[in-house]
């Protein structure tokens, strides 16, 4: 069970790598409860690259809990975990947890473990597609092989996933290829989707330069019309030269958010939005760096308000490329 972006599927076909008769399926933090209930009882499950969400904390681990009882459940994530939980409050069988790595990263490590073993390539895609670059594990990994060709594998893979969206017969197609060791460039459709993705998010780009808004230190767009929520908000960033960028979209009575803050800035977005999201009735979280939320759409106008208040003073920055 793995989040549907590239570190998840990353994660996913490592996993699946280590078990070939795996199914593959795809979960957000908040319907991770639910899907847990749809598994048999006696099934090893393995979870990648799901957050765990506080609102959803207690009903999570009583499903956990529950399967554990039967068999194994082997939850491997690099979020933070919420307020007030330990790593030992996780139920699961096993939990690999570590802040600052990805998720692919770690599933190498727990389930292929051979330095010779070329699905090191899997996990550098997913690391590098999650910005979670600054390791060890991938600094090493990328010396094994010609960093261009790397990155160009990663960026094709992120960009035909992030086009594919919502269609997760492809991408768990994508997860068995990886599994089996096969390249992005040799998966059906990647190129036609990454080149399909790319000049839409330009389109996005163009968007942003026209209606973003700077309000003090952060750069709002309120209504994305398509595209990626994310690389709209840190488009922000760039053409406004702010630390944090917001971008908001509609749908129906809620509107999604996603947030982004400059390399270097001190600030914790998980943190700020888990607090304000659960006073406005959402949620909210993902990194330090990057984080979404889901609010009423009618309170809007009041996040954004709790959101400067947040941040009014001017974030320091630091050098490096760590978010």
């Amino acid at each position: 069970m793995a989040h549907g972006d590239t570190d998840g599927i990353c994660s996913a076909a490592l996993a699946r790598a280590r078990f070939p008769e795996a199914e593959v399926w795809f979960t957000r933090p908040i319907t991770l409860p639910r899907d847990l209930k749809e598994i048999e009882p006696g099934t090893t499950v393995i979870i990648c690259d799901v957050a765990i969400s506080e609102t959803h904390k207690e009903e999570l681990f009583k499903n956990i809990r529950e399967l554990a009882h039967r068999d194994e459940v082997i939850y491997i994530d690099h979020h933070p975990i919420p307020p007030e939980t330990l790593r030992r409050d996780v139920p699961a069988t096993q939990f690999a947890h570590e802040i600052g790595v990805s998720t692919s990263e770690l599933a190498f490590k727990l389930f292929i473990q051979d330095p010779k073993s070329n699905l090191d390539r899997v996990a550098l895609w997913g690391a590098i597609g999650d910005y979670c670059e600054e390791t060890d594990f991938v600094r090493d990994g990328i010396s094994k092989y010609d960093r261009r060709t790397i990155y160009m594998e990663a960026g094709l893979l992120s960009q035909a996933l992030g086009e594919a969206a919502g269609d997760y017969n492809y991408k768990r197609d994508v997860a068995i290829k990886l599994s089996q060791g096969v390249p992005p460039t040799e998966i059906p459709e990647i190129v036609d989707r990454a080149v399909k993705a790319t000049k839409r998010e330009w389109k996005v780009y163009e968007y942003v330069k026209k209606h973003v808004v700077r309000e003090g230190n952060i750069a709002i767009i309120r209504d994305l019309p398509s595209g990626s929520l994310g690389k709209a908000a840190m488009h922000a960033l760039g053409i406004t030269d702010a630390d944090v960028g917001i971008c908001a979209r509609k749908d129906g009575e809620e509107v999604d958010i996603s947030m982004r803050r400059r390399a270097g800035a001190k600030i914790d977005l998980n943190e700020m939005l888990r607090h304000i999201t659960a006073r406005l009735g959402g949620s909210g979280g993902g990194h330090e760096g990057a984080a979404g939320a889901s609010i009423p759409a009618s309170l809007l106008d009041v996040f954004l308000e709790m959101v400067r208040k947040e941040i009014a003073p001017v974030i320091s920055r630091e050098p490096g490329l760590r978010r």
